[in-house]
């Protein structure tokens, strides 16, 4: 069976690092954060046969912070090759356009939500998230999406870069 990785990077200082989603074929079986500088070997080994990686992109709404933009994809590069390696795969870097569009993330994750089974949604917390991912597309139809749609969510609910991770592994995997 197949195993897809898929990475969207994280700040450690903001964070808890990059978020990773692995799938077994085409179903969720894991989905947590780990960091280039203490992720350990028989992490990485779990016989990927593709990773990908979000790999953020400058574009008019990240002209101002392209310094964070670049640190960003370079973490993420970092911990792909790392899964990579290990596994002896490829890794492919994806923009944000590509597997998500201009979509508010709330938005997205609402509609990622959708294709998971039961045992995929309790790996990202169940009922709990849902809930978040509700009141966050609530927050942000209210406010007419005039902000990032992480701003919707708490500051420090951290799931939504989980959910950001698996949105881009159903969309390589065809799902989304």
């Amino acid at each position: 069976m197949s195993a897809l990785v898929a990475i969207d990077p994280g700040f450690a200082r903001r964070g808890k690092g990059c978020a990773v989603a692995v799938f077994a074929g085409q179903t969720l079986v894991r989905a947590c954060f780990e960091r280039p500088e203490s992720v350990r070997p028989e992490s990485l080994r779990v016989g990927a046969t593709h990773v990908v990686w979000e790999c953020p992109q400058v574009d008019a709404r990240t002209r101002t912070s392209a310094p964070a933009v670049v640190q960003l994809a370079a973490v993420g590069g970092m911990l792909a090759g790392m899964f990579a390696g290990a596994c002896g795969c490829h890794a492919e870097p994806v923009a944000p356009l590509a597997w998500k569009g201009s979509t508010p993330k709330p938005v997205h994750h609402g509609r990622l939500w959708a294709q998971l089974n039961d045992d995929e949604r309790r790996v990202l917390g169940g009922a709990d998230t849902l809930k978040q991912i509700e009141a966050a597309k609530r927050r942000g139809a209210l406010d007419r999406w005039g902000k990032p749609g992480a701003a919707y969510y708490p500051a420090a609910w951290l799931v939504h870069n989980l959910l950001d991770a698996v949105g881009l592994g159903l969309w390589r995997l065809g799902r989304l």
